[in-house]
């Protein structure tokens, strides 16, 4: 039980905490924007990071190809590729473990918030790869899928124990499976309005933002071709299909727009660990005596 009470120790910044208590359906949804909404400033100062370094990474990978063609496009793109699903990754674990001294009440920062992320990265990166490998291997086939979602909600809450619990990466998908037994349809359901959530402000920003760029005169050198060409390079362009000033400018929004949104999915996924943990380990009565 030690290793389940990381965040039970009172801190000498810690404030008055969340009225700890389980949550419900419509309860952990509204909690994605209300705490959003109240702790602005933190959430969108650790999603620059993620703003700032993408669009250094694209820039200096772009300048890279124009500048040597010889040089071979695809090892520089997956090069870049690479170093952006780092910084992803790291921005995304640190709003998770801010959005987790959020809801205890307790004072962070964005640089405690982005240290711990890096200081737990290989473990999480461990966890993910065994995720990967078995939720990937199910799909390979028609009849694995089935078993693809369940592993995939079983084990979908191990980034939370490796950050905050900071267990291994396969005791993290153990801990996982404990807190979602007995309760996965209910997991399973509030993680998939999550992610839609999510998708879809993300989806309707990023089209509303492709069009008004368009009808500003940031636009392809030429017409789409299909419906589905077109969103493509709405969302996915390529500097052959426009200029260097007018592919910066949309790759700069469309970062904004991930950055912007990219906090309320860790949000939602904290709110959860702790709505199970409260129910299945009474951890608020934990809080209550630690204070």
């Amino acid at each position: 039980m030690q290793e389940h009470n990381e965040l039970v120790h009172a801190d000498n910044d810690q404030t008055d905490t969340t009225s700890l208590q389980p949550m419900s359906f419509t309860d952990i949804l509204d909690g994605m924007f209300s705490f959003y909404r109240s702790h602005i400033g933190l959430f969108l100062s650790i999603a620059a990071v993620y703003l700032v370094l993408g669009f250094a990474i694209d820039q200096i990978s772009t300048l890279l190809i124009r500048a040597n063609p010889g040089l071979g496009a695809s090892a520089v793109i997956g090069f870049s590729a690479i170093c952006t699903a780092v910084v992803s990754i790291i921005v995304v674990n640190g709003l998770v473990f801010a959005s987790a001294h959020v809801y205890l009440g307790r004072e962070i920062t964005q640089g405690s918030s982005l240290q711990q992320a890096w200081r737990r990265f290989w473990p999480f990166l461990g966890s993910t790869m065994l995720w990967g490998l078995v939720v990937g291997g199910l799909m390979v086939t028609i009849i694995g899928i089935p078993f693809a979602i369940y592993f995939w909600i079983r084990w979908g809450m191990y980034s939370l124990p490796v950050l905050f619990e900071e267990t291994t990466a396969r005791n993290a998908l153990r801990r996982s499976t404990e807190l979602v037994k007995n309760t996965w349809w209910r997991v399973f359901g509030i993680m998939l309005a999550i992610s839609v959530i999510s998708f879809m402000i993300t989806f309707i920003l990023g089209a509303s933002s492709g069009f008004l760029l368009s009808l500003a005169g940031i636009a392809e050198a030429s017409e789409p071709t299909s419906l589905i060409e077109t969103f493509r390079r709405l969302f996915i362009p390529t500097i052959s299909e426009m200029g260097w000033f007018a592919y910066s400018i949309r790759r700069l929004f469309t970062l904004g727009i991930a950055a912007l949104t990219m906090p309320i999915a860790p949000i939602g996924s904290t709110l959860l660990y702790f709505d199970l943990r409260i129910r299945k380990e009474a951890y608020d009565i934990e809080v209550q005596a630690s204070n």
